[in-house]
């Protein structure tokens, strides 16, 4: 009986034309009667488009709001129309190949520095100047080893609201292989060289008179010093800076690190000018330590400073805050030379 059973299904199957695997699921075409004709075919006189939809239901407005969307996104696509942030000004761009064509040493950190800061004033990020200058055949330095710089801990703050300067000699050579000695000072808060010169003989009355030359266009004297333990400073310590009502501060035995603002200062004197020039002699070394001054105080953006220069120049000509075109509008970039093109500053204009 079973066997039976088994062969009668097997014929049912046989005996249909259509497997049911290959079946169109397809709906039954409605049936109009006459006068649902003849509206629709009034109807398609009047919007042709009507008999494209046999149906209205909610998927229908559903899919009209969807493809008016997609061909809305097809239609801005096409147009280029970009949303997010501005691209960066081809002038711009073009200022930054042009710092950098004449001045291969400095990174993109210091050129976005350079442009966000001083006379230049647009807003602009280091990595964008990173991946402009990627973009244009300028490949980055390989990265150090170096941990990532920790935050700033909570007394640089209140260095920056107390006038402390710090003293020290670098030591250099001339031509002729003779060591001369750069006394600098330096302020604690903005960076800011107040002198800077060079001698063959170094004593405690030539720093006394340094240090009367540096404060006589001072309007504030400084509240303290940091020196390290330099015979030279002795007599300094003991009468010419508590004549002055300046507190002496000497850091610790072979503990340069204490005065960590002027060495600091050091190592940038030696990559931005020792490094490149070799002075005749100690009035040479001081007439280029004075343009250097000049250079580091006005002009060279400072990291602790956001960017700025330590001395904050007073600019007559910037525009207003609500002005769109003078950022808008193409400008011309100028370059002014430090120290014969060893470094430069930049400014807009029209």
């Amino acid at each position: 009986m079973e066997l039976k059973e088994l062969r009668e299904k097997v014929v049912c199957q046989d005996s249909r034309r259509v497997p049911p695997s290959k079946r169109k699921l397809t709906k039954k075409r409605p049936t109009l009667k006459g006068y649902q004709k003849l509206l629709i075919a009034k109807l398609r006189q009047r919007w042709p488009w009507i008999t494209h939809y046999n149906r209205f239901t909610p998927e229908t407005f559903i899919n009209w709001l969807q493809t008016k969307a997609r061909r809305a996104h097809a239609k801005k696509v096409e147009e280029g129309t970009k949303n997010g942030r501005p691209s960066t000004p081809t002038y711009v761009i073009d200022a930054i190949l042009a710092i950098k064509r004449q001045n291969l040493r400095y990174t993109a950190g210091h050129i976005a520095r350079m442009i966000s800061g001083g006379e230049l004033k647009y807003q602009i990020s280091k990595n964008t100047v990173a991946k402009i200058l990627k973009q244009h055949g300028f490949k980055p330095r390989p990265k150090g080893k170096r941990p990532p710089r920790e935050k700033e801990q909570g007394w640089i703050e209140a260095l920056h609201n107390q006038f402390i300067m710090a003293i020290d000699f670098k030591c250099a050579y001339d031509m002729r292989g003779n060591q001369l000695f750069i006394f600098n000072l330096i302020d604690h808060g903005r960076r800011v060289l107040y002198w800077s010169r060079a001698t063959y003989n170094p004593t405690s009355g030539w720093v006394a008179q340094q240090l009367r030359n540096a404060f006589m266009d001072l309007d504030t004297l400084p509240e303290a010093i940091v020196m390290d333990r330099d015979s030279t400073f002795q007599p300094i310590v003991k009468e010419t800076l508590p004549n002055m009502g300046i507190k002496p501060i000497r850091i610790g035995y072979k503990s340069p690190w204490q005065n960590a603002v002027v060495e600091r200062f050091h190592r940038t004197l030696v990559e931005e000018l020792l490094r490149y020039v070799q002075p005749f002699s100690d009035r040479h070394l001081n007439r280029l330590l004075t343009e250097y001054r000049q250079y580091y105080n006005t002009a060279r953006p400072h990291m602790s400073n956001e960017g700025e220069a330590p001395v904050e120049k007073v600019i007559d000509d910037l525009p207003a805050v609500n002005d769109p075109d003078y950022f808008q509008n193409p400008r011309k970039l100028v370059r002014k030379k430090w120290l014969g093109g060893l470094h430069s500053s930049y400014r807009w204009t029209s």
